[in-house]
């Protein structure tokens, strides 16, 4: 493996195969976090199979070739450890929170998780019930379905992006175990996975254990599954919810997740709608009491992005908030004040620095900035481009994404809503 030092403390190594580790030591630290980031999501799911990345996540924790789920279950609380896993569209993420001294069992648990998941068929059976129920919940919520209704006509040509990380209940029940296996064959190879250790941890040792734990890819193995550039699709659409309260989304073009442009529109964002000293919540809660919820977000994927608006509201406000909405994203690039640019980059330093308490966060940090193709900096490094944002720089975003003609605005809720 060849290794090199990214920052004090904080070293990775990479194999002739493409798997990666990366370590950052935390002095002081009882704990350690450590996961593993593979290197596919739902995006990544068959047209005929949506859901099948969140299935084969749920899966691993069934049993192994040479564990039961009592075992996995046994072995992590014997060193007083916590086990989980997420999928998201792009990634799926195994990890272990735990002291310090059971690194080893975490690390031969999830390398088994990863590459050893047994399928077995009476398991994937009794899962399948688990997960139709877990969609059922996600349909009930409200604002998740209405989300995904927003998602579904957000991209052009029904991309991968738009469809729910859980999928579909069809799909789901149609699932055979050929194609489990199948997509984990061709997905969960240590080439297309990180592993990522943060805490009290030794990075020599890690590297030497990580070796061994995830053999190499064998070359003919090597095949790149390809990705479908998503177009982001304008207009506005309504989809009628018997619900009460009308769900707005205003979704505007984004950075992808290595721009450069990614930390300036963060800051024109916190400006905007993220925090109780935004604008949006000013305008639309404080000052006229329209919506509970109402806010702002970026979302980054390796190839496009995402700047959310959301607001809940009255289903007789929704013309109103959504004219509100469409003022403070028109205003905002003429009426930049140092103050609230000052602010809001202390809010952003400030969630920085918190988060910097936790292994946990800052293996997240690692990880995600690998996947993504992201230069990986060391913490101070972040905090000195932050700091170093002026009114130009979120002029210039502004003027990059703040485009009214590319929006994608959805209304979710009763029929009285606008269209």
């Amino acid at each position: 493996m060849v290794i090199e030092r990214l920052y004090e403390r904080a070293y990775a190594a990479k194999r002739s195969d493409g798997f990666r580790v990366l370590v950052e030591e935390v002095p002081g630290s009882r704990s350690v976090s450590v996961g593993v980031w593979v290197n596919v999501g739902s995006r990544d799911d068959p047209e005929p199979a949506p859901g099948l990345a969140h299935f084969i996540e749920h899966l691993a924790f069934k049993g192994t070739k040479s564990r039961d789920s009592e075992a996995i279950s046994r072995e992590i609380d014997a060193v007083g450890g916590h086990l989980n896993a997420a999928t998201g569209k792009e990634t799926t993420f195994y990890y272990a929170d735990l002291p310090a001294e059971g690194i080893s069992v975490a690390l031969d648990l999830l390398s088994d998780l990863v590459l050893h998941p047994a399928f077995e068929p009476e398991k994937i059976e009794l899962e399948r019930t688990v997960v139709l129920e877990e969609i059922r919940g996600h349909e009930d919520d409200p604002e998740q379905s209405a989300f995904d209704r927003f998602a579904a006509g957000l991209w052009e040509g029904g991309h991968p992006l738009s469809r729910p990380i859980l999928g579909a209940s069809g799909a789901i029940t149609l699932l055979k175990r050929e194609d489990i296996a199948a997509h984990h064959r061709s997905h969960y190879r240590p080439g297309r996975m990180i592993l990522v250790a943060c805490g009290a941890v030794d990075h020599a040792r890690l590297f030497e254990v990580a070796d061994r734990l995830f053999p190499p890819d064998r070359a003919s193995d090597r095949v790149e599954p390809g990705r479908r550039p998503p177009v982001l699709r304008s207009g506005r659409e309504h989809h009628d919810r018997p619900t009460g309260q009308t769900h707005i989304y205003l979704g505007l073009p984004g950075p992808r997740a290595a721009d450069a442009d990614r930390l300036p529109l963060e800051v024109a964002n916190a400006i905007l709608g993220d925090g109780t000293g935004s604008r949006l919540f000013r305008a639309i809660r404080e000052d006229r009491g329209l919506a509970y919820a109402v806010g702002s977000g970026v979302t980054r994927y390796t190839d496009t992005g995402l700047w959310l608006t959301y607001a809940g509201v009255a289903p007789q406000a929704t013309e109103r908030v959504i004219d509100l909405i469409q003022r403070e994203l028109e205003s905002l690039p003429e009426s930049l004040k140092e103050e609230e640019i000052a602010l809001a980059k202390a809010r952003l330093r400030g969630s920085f620095i918190l988060g910097l308490e936790s292994n946990a966060t800052r293996a997240a940090r690692l990880g995600s900035a690998a996947l993504e193709g992201r230069e990986i900096l060391s913490p101070d490094e972040v905090l000195g481009r932050l700091a170093a944002i002026d009114r130009e720089d979120i002029a210039r975003v502004l003027e990059r994404f703040n485009r009214p003609e590319m929006a994608n605005l959805a209304t979710v809720g009763p029929n009285t809503a606008g269209r």
